[in-house]
């Protein structure tokens, strides 16, 4: 009876599972930048063809100057600032030069731009005439066209959908400590607009079970750490971290999740958005500075992560001197060396691809 328990319990995980799996193609990505992460931390998107080229995959990026690149607007839009006509005009050009260069599948660093382009996506499917009109609008203002993308795709879900061949045919090391064997503890952090705008549609786990993470923390080595304020916002919202009197609401939010997870006793946490990157890295620091609890729990992008498991240079490709938590703990367990004579290093000695 037992065994039949379990087989059921098996078979009705593995239905509702289905529920979340996103189709992602083995090939043909167009990739967009994102506006924080590249400023901020620009190893991450910068290894992104790197990786693309260790599996000899065909990607693409906007190869025309003259068309010059443009944000999703996602900052201007959830800021009230943009309406969202001029939100689908400026994701209709991005798609129209996706298609010009003959991708099927649009991929992008950022969650808000993810979200964003989900969004205009299901606006189109939901409201008649608005395709027709914003065809219109885009060829009078770009002389462009464009149709609704195959795939819109987080370029976490790329890794993720090659994370166990990263891990047998690239990577160096694992999420373990070199002293003990024992898998190092991973926390996951992820944004919100990747897994909560449309949990049953775009994401891969829904909002509650994401695995985008997750999955590549344990496929890398690492043990998967649940704690009770996983899911919460990370505090970013642009209204908080736009208008000054509202800062305080984000570093609130980092700060009840580090309580959270500190008895678990993390590790590293995972990102996948470039606004949690920011403020779960930086803000523990004016967390010590107003409060005195000191964390300074590494926090790495996915594409970071990946970079030094596969024995790339800390500093001079994945970039770590630009975070404010130091990364160099992490990189001591696992057993990854450094030369900290160049923890100083700046973009022009940095090693752009």
């Amino acid at each position: 009876m037992n065994e039949d328990n379990e087989l059921f319990n098996k078979a009705a995980r593995e239905s509702l599972w289905k529920r979340y799996i996103k189709d992602i193609p083995d090939d043909g990505y167009f990739l967009t930048l994102s506006c924080i992460l590249g400023a901020l931390y620009p190893g991450s998107e910068s290894m992104v063809p790197k990786v693309y080229d260790l599996f000899g995959l065909n990607w693409g990026t906007n190869p025309k100057p003259e068309s010059g690149w443009t944000c999703c607007s996602g900052i201007a839009y959830h800021g009230d600032i943009m309406p969202i006509e001029g939100t689908l005009l400026t994701v209709a050009r991005l798609w129209s030069i996706t298609q010009e260069m003959g991708f099927d599948a649009i991929t992008m660093s950022c969650v808000t731009s993810f979200g964003i382009h989900c969004e205009c996506r299901d606006l189109y499917e939901k409201e008649p005439g608005l395709k027709e009109k914003i065809d219109r609008l885009l060829k009078q203002t770009c002389g462009r066209e464009f149709e609704i993308p195959k795939h819109i795709l987080h370029i976490s879900d790329v890794y993720y959908h090659y994370r166990n061949q990263l891990r047998d045919n690239f990577m160096r090391y694992q999420l373990v400590e070199k002293k003990s064997g024992k898998p190092l503890n991973v926390v996951d952090h992820v944004g919100c607009h990747y897994s909560k705008l449309f949990p049953d549609k775009h994401s891969l786990g829904g909002s509650e079970y994401c695995e985008v993470l997750s999955g590549m923390g344990t496929a890398w080595g690492g043990k998967e750490i649940d704690y009770p304020e996983r899911r919460h916002c990370c505090g970013m919202g642009f209204r908080q971290c736009m208008i000054s009197p509202n800062r305080g609401g984000t570093m609130a939010s980092v700060h009840k999740k580090m309580k959270s997870m500190d008895p678990f006793q993390p590790d590293l946490i995972i990102t996948n958005c470039p606004g949690c990157q920011v403020f779960l890295d930086k803000e523990q620091w004016a967390i010590y500075e107003i409060t005195g609890e000191k964390y300074f729990i590494p926090v790495v992008t996915y594409q970071e992560l990946a970079g030094l498991l596969m024995g790339w240079d800390p500093y001079r490709t994945v970039g770590i001197q630009f975070h404010t938590i130091p990364v160099e703990p992490l990189l001591d367990k696992i057993g990854i060396p450094y030369d900290a004579s160049e923890s100083w290093l700046g973009v022009d000695d940095w090693q752009v691809y």
